[in-house]
């Protein structure tokens, strides 16, 4: 369709396009209205520029980045050339030190999730062992949490949970999109207005494009889901188009938390409980989820690691005892494992106080050793609970990985 190809440099990368679709034409007036597009709202600008000015007097700071697959940088031909990658490099040009070496990246996107696993892992990936939040953090979950069980209020508790860092970070909503033009922005921009943050839209920018026939969707979309080269590109230069917009964007002084959620933020402050973390006047008794399931999907493509290696896992044919755990808290998730060994694992029984409350299947189809998280009570007040585990009648012989719990205190 597009038998004539010219080289364009943006951002120091050389990307081959198509000359004749006019949107593509990195550089041209058609991208630059294109990327114009994908500014939603700049914001509160004030703690961005609070990061800036300690980025240009070089002191160290860091960018962060938590999503899903696309924020992993899935379909990206390396690592180097997934948006957030590209992004930082941007960032680090404009504001860093030193030729930016002040300025560090970290990526915890994890492939498959949604906010609520985010906001579990969030103190373990994107915080880190130093314990300091990074000071710049943009959220991209638009069109993972389509899976979110919370239906919104994961989202909304992991930014005002950001938000409410002592090192009070910037926070950047980022809205992609799968290739049939869907993302769920409707529901998360009155989150991004009440809290006043800057917001990108990444269908803003190319679906017009896309449904006008100035660009193909193969050109975008590697998949149904994940942007090509060219597509996290398209990402990146969303993003700093609202760094074109900087400077200029209003300074209301300090962002404080609205008095009340949009959705909910039931969940700001959880906590995260694995094998290895058992927090005080928590008790568990694994009793045959004893062993540690490393058959796990990994994530991070520069540094590749399995989502949940300090887990409690039930191998087939171990008993039909029971897991317990003994906790005070207002509201509990269960992270699991979804297996690809369908002859192996079976469903479970989640039960508080006795009483059964949910049933997780083990493996359904188009499970790939993915992590999944359950809302397993969600309460106003704390009280002392008993949760166990159990294999479901029937499925006594099969094996169960329970990778993680999440809570608030």
């Amino acid at each position: 369709m597009y038998p004539v190809k010219v080289q364009i440099a943006l951002c120091g990368v050389i990307v081959m396009l198509n000359a004749v679709s006019p949107s593509a034409a990195m550089g041209s007036e058609a991208y630059r209205r294109m990327v114009g597009r994908s500014l939603v709202s700049a914001g509160n600008a004030a703690r961005l520029k609070a990061v800036v000015a300690r980025s240009r007097a070089g002191e160290p700071v860091t960018l962060a980045f938590v999503g899903g697959s696309i924020t992993e940088g899935y379909n990206a031909s390396g690592a180097d050339r997934s948006y957030a990658r590209l992004f930082h490099r941007e960032f680090s040009a404009r504001y860093g030190a030193n030729g930016g070496g002040n300025v560090a990246y970290r990526n915890a996107g994890m492939a498959g999730t949604p906010s609520t696993l985010g906001m579990i892992r969030y103190r373990r990936d994107v915080v880190g062992g130093d314990g300091r939040a990074p000071d710049v953090v943009v959220v991209e979950f638009a069109v993972n949490d389509g899976d979110d069980v919370t239906a919104g209020a994961a989202y909304e508790s992991l930014v005002a949970g950001i938000l409410a860092e002592p090192n009070a970070p910037a926070v950047i909503l980022l809205f992609s999109v799968f290739q049939s033009r869907w993302n769920l922005q409707e529901r998360l921009v009155p989150i991004g207005e009440a809290y006043g943050l800057p917001m990108v839209s990444v269908r803003d920018a190319v679906v017009p494009e896309l449904d006008a026939g100035r660009m193909d969707d193969d050109e975008f979309f590697a998949d149904i889901y994940h942007p090509t080269d060219f597509g996290h590109r398209v990402m990146a230069d969303c993003l700093a188009r609202y760094l074109d917009e900087f400077d200029s964007a209003p300074d209301f002084g300090a962002i404080e938390l609205p008095p009340s959620a949009v959705i909910g933020r039931q969940f700001v402050g959880v906590r995260m409980i694995d094998s290895a973390s058992v927090p005080e006047g928590v008790s568990v008794d694994p009793g045959p989820f004893s062993a540690v399931d490393s058959a796990l999907a990994v994530f991070g493509k520069e540094e590749s690691r399995p989502v949940f290696p300090n887990n409690w896992h039930k191998p087939a044919g171990a008993g039909s005892g029971e897991f317990r755990l003994e906790i005070t808290c207002k509201n509990l998730l269960v992270v699991y494992k979804r297996s690809r060994e369908s002859d192996a694992f079976g469903a479970a029984d989640v039960l508080v106080d006795g009483v059964v409350v949910d049933t997780l299947d083990g493996a359904p189809p188009g499970s790939w050793d993915n992590a999944y998280a359950q809302v397993v009570f969600d309460e106003a007040s704390r009280a002392r609970r008993v949760v166990t585990v159990r294999m479901e009648p029937g499925y006594e012989a099969g094996a169960f990985t329970i990778l993680a719990f999440g809570f608030t205190e």
